[in-house]
Formats: structure tokens, C-alpha cells, sequence
């Protein structure tokens, strides 16, 4: 785990935290869940230049979600000004620095906004398709905000199901980047502490995958 250091980017940092409040219902929950909104992005990442697709829909294999998987899934798309976002802009450099791309690679980066809600009538499940790979090269989970929950932990396991270890995102700007060929993850539900409010554990996640 690593925390993102954002000097400067004040300002981009609550404009972006405040554009999860802004998600619409994920539509797509095969146990009729009402417990998680989304927005979905997808770029390429070119000798240097990144550039933003045209809006698709999102499609995973039922191999690699049996639960929500092998369904084309139009989720609304990120708002311009979240796409602008200085720190938006930072993150995904952060990534490839990390990453270390080459020049010569392209590659492919989905991008979700989440936020998972839980309430008196509602547990939250951030994978709800449990235990998973996502089918990428690597994988970056950065927290935005926890508010009046409890769980949410990230579990990382070995390429045999074995519990690596458990690491629970708690500030803004805390992340993991997983190297998704090596690990398996899933995250467990999440739970109001007052349950006469609404507790959410609001989440980027982006998946890099090689062209």
C-alpha cells in the first residue's frame, strides 16, 4: 500500500472527491442490490499521449465475473470536468510511473468511479462477485473517502487462493496496485456503525491492460 501525495491540487482534490457524490445506480446487480453507483471511462495510452475513448459499454466474461459478467453494461460515463481534473491527471501518471511503461507499448486503461452504500436495510459489497482477477495487467484501488462504516477490507491472495494479506484503505489518497497475472483480491462487505445513516466507501479503481 502507498498513500498519493497531491501538493497543490487542493482545490482538485475536493472538486474530484465531490464528484462521487454525483454517481448514478449501477442497473446491473444480479442479486437486485441497490448498494452501488458507478461511472465508467476508458482511455489509450500511446508512446506518451493519453487519449480518451468514445463512451462503450463495459463487458467482463462470466469467467471473470460468473456473477455480473457476460452482459454488455452501459454505465453512464465520467463528467468533463472530472475528466479534466488536474489530480485525476496526476494519479494516472503516478501509475504509469509506476508501472514504468514503455515507449514502444499501448496500452488500454479503464477507469471506474465507485461508491458502495450500506444502511439498516442494506449491507454493502464492494466484489460482489467475491474472490477475483480482473483480466488485466495491473490494477490500482485508491480510496476517496470512508463515512460511518465499518469492513472494506482489501484482501490480496496468492495465485493459489492463499490470504497474502488484508489492508484496509482508510485516508484519502491511500492506495494498492496489484499486478493482476500474480494476485487474486476481493474486498469484504461493508457495514453502517449507526445504522440510522447512510455509511459509503467511495473508491477509483484502474485497470491497465497491454495492447
Amino acid at each position: 500500500m502507498w498513500h498519493h501525495t497531491f501538493q497543490g491540487l487542493a482545490l482538485d482534490a475536493v472538486t474530484f472527491k465531490d464528484s462521487w457524490d454525483d454517481l448514478p445506480a449501477d442497473n446491473f446487480l444480479s442479486d437486485g442490490g441497490h448498494y452501488r453507483y458507478r461511472r465508467y471511462a476508458v482511455f489509450t495510452w500511446n508512446k506518451g499521449l493519453l487519449s480518451l475513448l468514445p463512451h462503450e459499454p463495459h463487458y467482463q466474461s462470466t469467467y471473470r465475473n460468473a456473477m455480473n459478467g457476460g452482459i454488455y453494461r452501459d454505465f453512464e460515463p465520467f463528467k468533463s470536468s472530472t475528466l479534466k481534473n488536474n489530480l485525476f491527471k496526476k494519479i494516472i501518471n503516478q501509475c504509469i510511473n509506476l508501472i514504468r511503461f514503455k515507449q514502444e507499448n499501448q496500452w488500454r486503461i479503464q477507469a471506474h468511479q465507485f461508491r458502495i452504500q450500506a444502511n439498516n436495510d442494506e449491507v454493502g459489497r464492494p466484489t460482489p462477485e467475491g474472490i477475483h482477477k480482473d483480466g488485466a495487467d495491473f490494477i490500482l484501488i485508491m480510496l476517496l473517502q470512508r463515512k460511518n462504516i465499518q469492513g472494506g477490507i482489501n484482501h490480496i491472495y496468492t495465485d493459489n487462493k492463499q490470504l497474502q494479506s488484508s489492508v484496509t484503505l482508510e485516508n484519502f489518497g491511500d492506495a494498492i496496485l496489484l499486478d493482476d497475472h500474480k494476485v487474486w483480491h476481493g474486498v469484504s462487505e461493508i457495514h453502517a456503525l449507526d445504522n440510522k445513516q447512510l455509511g459509503y466507501r467511495d473508491v477509483l479503481v484502474l485497470t491497465f491492460h497491454k495492447n
